[in-house]
């Protein structure tokens, strides 16, 4: 691994496999994929068609007796793209093969399974739609939100600063990760995670925030990569809120999924569903943010952006040279969350300590990841840093507890 020390596409470190003993990637496949369709198959036990709980129960079947990865039958617009991704594996079982592309695909075959492209009354129908829907519905979300805007934010270094760190946490919150939601508080107590922060380039992100509100751009911008809907997408518009609000920048875009994976990834009508929630909120402070939100898209300065690419199991140095220009008009990348640094990093394990311009050198613009550590890619830290975190908690890079706001922003 030592010979890894910067990103090269045609040699990149080696991937994470699902047939590893006693990994994190093989565990993932074999415990939460099938708990994903059980989960699927109880939120719709009355209402879904024989024909759906059968493609469902056979997607379980194939996955935990570990058979061939079978491919898609479809003729939505991404099937050419699938079928190019799934060749190379077409000799591979579930349990030995890629772990990107085995989430991602897997994700994939539940819409195929539910006839989400199909010409039906379920076109169309998110499945994890009434797990979306409950997490709004709890009070978890709203609590988090109103501490994050607690003080009515005004425009100081201090209040962005505050939001950022909101936006980390936020990422705690995913549906897919039950254990790991199931921890977190009715707020994120600020105060109490600077320890968990490996990786804190917090002060290079506001000096480089600065720097475009001040460069005389007559338009700047930044582009969120979204990931999850609920309690972390909350965070995420509260952010955006407050650039757009006091003039950080002009235009904001939300870089979001085509169609619903990963359970609780974002898409278009989750934001929909998020700012329309906000609207039915009692504190006061929570409508009048989401009549905000809402003048902000009427005036075209906070636009979402769905695209397939996002839903590929492609990594970020293979994005379209379309999505490609359309990122490099931003002055700031956001990637949230763990499995958009995953494909930062191509799913790899990087030695730690490789600096993260070395790892990720081929974006066209200045960004940062805000995530929280729930899975093994990881560079950036310091000698010895890794080391010490595996004596102290073996479960460190896995069990959301840590976070990084880790940056590149040397113009490339």
């Amino acid at each position: 691994m030592s010979d890894y020390l910067k990103f090269d596409p045609t040699n990149p470190p080696p991937l994470l496999m699902t047939g590893e003993p006693g990994s994190f990637a093989h565990r993932a496949m074999t415990t939460r994929k099938p708990a994903v369709i059980e989960n699927i198959l109880k939120d719709h036990e009355d209402r879904y068609p024989v024909g759906f709980k059968l493609a469902l129960q056979a997607l379980n079947d194939e996955l935990v007796e570990d058979k061939l990865i079978q491919p898609l039958k479809t003729t939505a617009p991404d099937g050419p793209d699938w079928a190019v991704a799934w060749r190379p594996h077409q000799n591979d079982t579930w349990l030995d093969c890629p772990w990107y592309f085995a989430e991602s695909f897997f994700y994939r075959r539940i819409l195929e399974a539910v006839d989400y492209f199909g010409q039906g009354q379920w076109a169309g129908v998110d499945p994890y739609l009434p797990r979306k829907k409950a997490e709004l519905k709890s009070d978890a979300p709203w609590h988090i939100l109103a501490a994050a805007l607690a003080g009515n934010p005004t425009n100081s270094t201090d209040s962005l600063q505050r939001l950022l760190h909101h936006c980390l946490w936020g990422n705690r919150v995913d549906l897919s990760y039950t254990k790991i939601t199931e921890q977190v508080g009715r707020a994120i107590d600020l105060t109490g995670e600077a320890d968990n922060l490996l990786v804190d380039d917090t002060g290079a992100v506001l000096a480089h925030l600065h720097n475009i509100r001040t460069a005389g751009n007559p338009e700047p911008r930044i582009d969120f990569i979204c990931d999850n809907a609920g309690t972390e997408l909350l965070m995420d518009l509260a952010l955006a809120d407050f650039l757009l609000r006091f003039g950080w920048v002009t235009h904001i875009v939300f870089h979001v999924k085509a169609y619903p994976t990963y359970v609780s990834d974002t898409t278009a009508p989750d934001v929909d569903m998020a700012i329309a929630a906000m609207n039915t909120q009692q504190a006061t402070v929570l409508p009048t943010l989401a009549n905000r939100l809402a003048a902000h898209r009427k005036e075209n300065r906070l636009h979402i952006q769905p695209d397939i690419f996002w839903n590929s199991s492609r990594f970020f140095w293979e994005m379209p040279p379309t999505l490609q220009r359309k990122l490099a008009r931003s002055q700031l990348l956001i990637f949230k969350g763990d499995a958009n640094y995953r494909r930062l990093l191509g799913d790899s394990r990087w030695p730690p300590t490789v600096p993260i311009a070395d790892a990720v050198p081929y974006l066209p613009t200045p960004f940062v990841a805000l995530r929280t550590m729930k899975s093994d890619p990881v560079v950036g830290l310091q000698p010895g840093q890794a080391e010490t975190l595996e004596r102290a908690d073996p479960e460190w890079r896995i069990n959301g507890k840590r976070g990084m706001i880790q940056a590149n922003l040397d113009p490339i």
